[in-house]
Parts: C-alpha cells; structure tokens; sequence
C-alpha cells in the first residue's frame, strides 16, 4: 500500500507543520528573536542579493534609472553587470508582490527569505512522502534536514543559495519518469509515456539555472552523472533505454525549449565572460572541499563550534565556505538509513551521484584532485569559484538516508492475536516513538548554529548617511569612507543602495566580478595621498567611458 494512501490529513498536516516549525527556528531565529529588527546575512553579500531583487523588482515597474535590466546603475556606466552575478529571476516573483504590498526593500527581503525556506521544506516534505514513499514524520524529518541543515544555514548570508526546490522538482520529476516499472503486454515491454514529467524536468532546470548559477550547474553536473552511473547500474541501462526510447520525441523538443529559455541568461554571462575573463584555476583552488571540510561545521555551530579551534581546521582557506559537516550522529544515521534500503535503485543513485560528485570536487592530501578535469571540459565549470557549495549534493542522501531510517523504525510490529496483544503493540508503540523522538532530536541539536545577521535600522542609517551627500547635479558619484577598517564591499553596498534611494548611478559596485579597468576595491581613504590615488584611477575612469568630470561627484563621509 502507497504512504499516501494510509496517511491520514492530520498525521500529515502535524507532520509538516511541526517539521516546519522547528526548521524555520533553526533558520532564522536571529531575525525572529529581534522581531525582524536583524536581517540575516552579512553587510556585503545580503544587501547584495537584496539590491538585485530589488533592481529587478525596478525594472518591471519601468523605474527610471532601472530601465536596462542587465545593467543597473552600478559600476557606471558599464554595461551588462547584472551577468556579474545570479539574477535571482527564478525566485524574484516570490519578492515582487511583498514590495506591491508596500514593504521596505529591506522588510520585503526578510520576509522572502522565510517564503524560500517554506517552499524548500514544502518540496522536500513531498519528494521523501510521494516520491520516497516514506511516511509522513519520516518525509517531515528528511526534509527538515534538507532544508535547514547546518550546512544550509551556513549560506544563508549568501541568499542566492537558499532556493533548493527547483532540484527538489527536478528529482521528483525524474522519480516519476521511470517509475513505476515497465510492464508486460503481451510479451512485450511497454514504457509509458512521461511528457508532462520530462517537461517538468526541463523547467525545472531552466528555473534553478536563472534562480543560481551554482546550484543550477551542480544540477546539470549531477544529471549527467545519474545517466553514466545508470549505464554501469545493473537493469539501469535497460530501463533508461527503454524509457528514452518512449519519450524520445519528447525529450528532443523539451530540450530546445530550454535552450531557448536559457539562450538569453547563456549570453549575457557569456558576454560577461568574454569581457572580464574566465577564471583561473588558481583562483578555483582555495575553494574545493577538503577531507576535513566534510567534517567542519563552522565556529558557529552549537555542538561542533569548538572544534573551528583546531590545527586542522583553522588552515582552511575562506572557512565560511567549508562548512559543509553533517554531524557525526547525523551521519551515521543517515547511512545506516541507507544501508536498510541499498537494494532499491532511485536511493542508489541517490548515494553514488552526490558521492562521485564530491569526489571529483574534494582536494586530497597533497594536492590532488579531478577537479583540475572537470574544470578543463565540463562546460561552465570555469565560471564557479566556491566549488566547495557542491556539498548541498550530500545533503540530498543524509535527508533521505535520515527518512528512510525513522519510517523504518516507525513501521508498526505485526503482533499475533492474544490477550496481551493490546499491551504490547502499545508497549513497541511507545519504544518505537522514544526512538523516533531520540534521532530527531539528536539530528537537530547538531543542526543548531547561530548564523550571521545585522541591524536592519543601522544599515538604513549607512545609506541615509550617503544619500544625503549626493549633490543634485550629479550624474554619478564615487563614494569613498574617511578612514574605516570594515570589508571595502560593505562600503560600496551603502553607496549602491544610496543610488537606488537617490535614483543617481554610482560608479561602485559589489558583485561576482568587476569590469575591466575598474580600480576602486578599496575606497577606505586614510591619507591625502591614498585620495589622489582614488582621484587618479577616477580621472582613468572618467576618460575610458569620455566622462564630464565636472558631472561625476565625490562624496565623502566618515564609515559608518
């Protein structure tokens, strides 16, 4: 019998909301516990991801100043900026009707972010429930995991990265494709046909791509190799011949409209690309997982913080970026998990495709690593610096493994009929639930981190501070601090949201890369000397796009 047949409503409905519940806590409890006071993210990549929606949000509204969706008013006047960075196009309709609702950008954001956890929950609730056919506290504790995850907690700063469900849809979809098995008419192998699912699929990917490049491309990756590991896999090979056979018209014509889909995004990044350059590997290097990035949790983690202190791990490069640990319990849940359902092919492909993927990624001792290849022919790989986000693929099997293992423990005892069958189906009840209640629990405490956030009032003071030195006249400003110590990017994020309040292009910018001939990272002025600098490389500036000097302003004001 199917799971969702013999669940009822409200074992559901308790299921998730309670799954729910406890993951958006663990999420989110900074801007929670402030009541939306604190935004979570940093002062950089946050108010980044913020900016983008919100220049998209701009340029539906035909706002002037963001009329050229690709080039927002940042970096002035270089073109095609927007391609410096994901567009976030897949996610910004969720955040367009929370600005027409009359929030703040910055409340608008705050709110957005907690729509993306729910739907990442809602997705994965469904996937381990009607894809997995688990039952509903198992599918409410996989996709808890899934969606709230350390891991995933660590990367909310970067917002791009929290949207998963396009490739929650994506393995659902592939689940339906070539389930259930192909039957027997006649003598003869029949495969229905699958076109909704395999269009589905296909949307799927164009929408993650356009939502993040990362994870779109991680997506992409692992397709490929599902099919080459379902060429080695036992009845595998048959089964996906057998279906690509059935669906071959299909599959040609949704594979045209998502190139054409994506054709528009593929060249403005290939634009991008050509103008700024591919990245080096050099640049790729410090950022592939290392052995002991799969153990790491960051010094935000509540169980795990302590060991950010060791040798071992304060030798990671960019540590923010290797906080890719499960926990040690949830690990070995996870794989015992499944170890009771290693027969079934959808988890075997399950465990070896996020597996080959963090193989291929991780550095070894010494210095080893198939990145270097992949880097070298696999189409894209060029344009990813953090390789080590790859680690979200893991996620994908600890989830399910963690499912599988509580609906297998939650599957009632048969008892034969007797006087005292009563009492003990209640008694296994009981021990069945303690240990139910036990992972979960232990599952969630090594889940506990306390992710970065900041004062949404204060970031509201820096940009006033800015906007108020803008001169009327000008047609662009550069923004430069009177001294400072903090990240130059969080500077320049008060200088690009200045312009979007004031409605004047400035010449900064933060995003993914820069444009050529732009020398302006560190606008922390300390000296007369270091502002002559400043002045030179605007005077270069000004020259390279034929400028009025007289139209671009200065402004000055002391860090915030």
């Amino acid at each position: 019998m199917r799971a969702e047949s013999r669940d009822s409503t409200v074992s559901v409905a308790l299921a998730a909301m309670s799954g729910w519940a406890i993951g958006i806590v663990l999420q989110f409890h900074p801007m929670l516990a402030s009541g939306f006071g604190r935004v979570q993210g940093d002062w950089a990549d946050a108010r980044l991801n913020n900016y983008i929606l919100e220049h998209g949000y701009r340029w539906l509204l035909g706002i002037p100043g963001h009329e050229r969706f690709w080039s927002p008013p940042v970096f002035y006047p270089a073109a095609n900026t927007a391609a410096y960075s994901d567009v976030l196009l897949g996610v910004a309709p969720l955040y367009w009707p929370l600005r027409l609702a009359g929030l703040a950008p910055d409340s608008a954001f705050q709110l957005w972010m907690l729509v993306l956890g729910t739907l990442n929950f809602a997705f994965a609730f469904v996937l381990f429930w009607r894809g997995f056919r688990c039952r509903p506290l198992a599918s409410g504790a996989g996709a808890l995991l899934l969606s709230f995850a350390a891991m995933r907690s660590s990367q909310v700063m970067h917002a791009q990265l929290i949207a998963l469900w396009y490739v929650v849809i994506a393995i659902f979809a592939l689940l339906r494709i070539f389930e259930p098995e192909p039957e027997l008419r006649a003598g003869v192998t029949i495969v229905e046909r699958r076109g909704a699912w395999v269009f589905t699929l296909a949307a799927a990917c164009v929408a993650q791509l356009y939502s993040s490049y990362y994870f779109g491309w991680f997506l992409s990756f692992g397709l490929i190799i599902a099919a080459l590991w379902s060429l080695v896999l036992p009845g595998a090979r048959r089964r996906l011949a057998l279906t690509a056979r059935a669906n071959v018209r299909t599959l040609g014509v949704a594979f045209v409209l998502a190139a054409l889909a994506l054709a528009p995004l593929a060249l403005h990044y290939l634009g991008a690309e050509h103008e700024v350059g591919a990245r080096g590997f050099a640049s790729i290097e410090p950022l592939l997982p290392r052995v002991e990035s799969w153990a790491y949790l960051g010094d935000d983690s509540w169980l795990y913080g302590w060991l950010a202190h060791d040798q071992i791990f304060r030798a990671l490069p960019l540590e923010h970026e290797h906080r890719l640990g499960l926990g040690v319990a949830t690990a070995l849940l996870a794989a015992f998990g499944l170890w009771l359902a290693r027969r079934r092919r959808s988890v075997q492909l399950m465990m070896l495709v996020p597996l080959t993927m963090a193989l291929l990624a991780t550095e070894w001792p010494g210095g080893f690593t198939l990145w270097r290849a992949v880097y070298l022919v696999v189409p894209g790989a060029d344009a990813l610096r953090a390789v080590s986000r790859i680690g979200i693929a893991i996620l994908f099997p600890a989830s399910l493994g963690v499912a599988l293992l509580i609906n297998a423990i939650s599957r009632a005892r048969r008892v034969p009929p007797s006087r005292a069958a009563v009492a003990i189906r209640r008694r296994d009840q009981r021990r069945r639930a303690l240990a139910v209640a036990a992972i979960v629990g232990v599952v969630v405490a090594e889940q506990v981190t306390k992710p970065r956030s900041y004062d949404k009032l204060e970031g509201r003071a820096r940009v006033a501070r800015v906007e108020a030195e803008i001169g009327t006249w000008c047609e662009a400003f550069l923004y430069t601090t009177i001294g400072g110590d903090n990240d130059p990017w969080r500077y320049h994020a008060d200088a690009m949201w200045a312009s979007m309040d004031r409605g004047v292009p400035t010449v900064n910018g933060y995003s993914g890369n820069k444009p050529p001939g732009w020398n302006f990272y560190d606008i922390r002025v300390q000296s007369a000397a270091q502002d002559s600098v400043v002045g030179d490389s605007l005077a270069r500036w000004e020259a390279k796009w034929k400028l009025d000097p007289s139209r671009i302003c200065r402004v000055r004001t002391p860090p915030g």
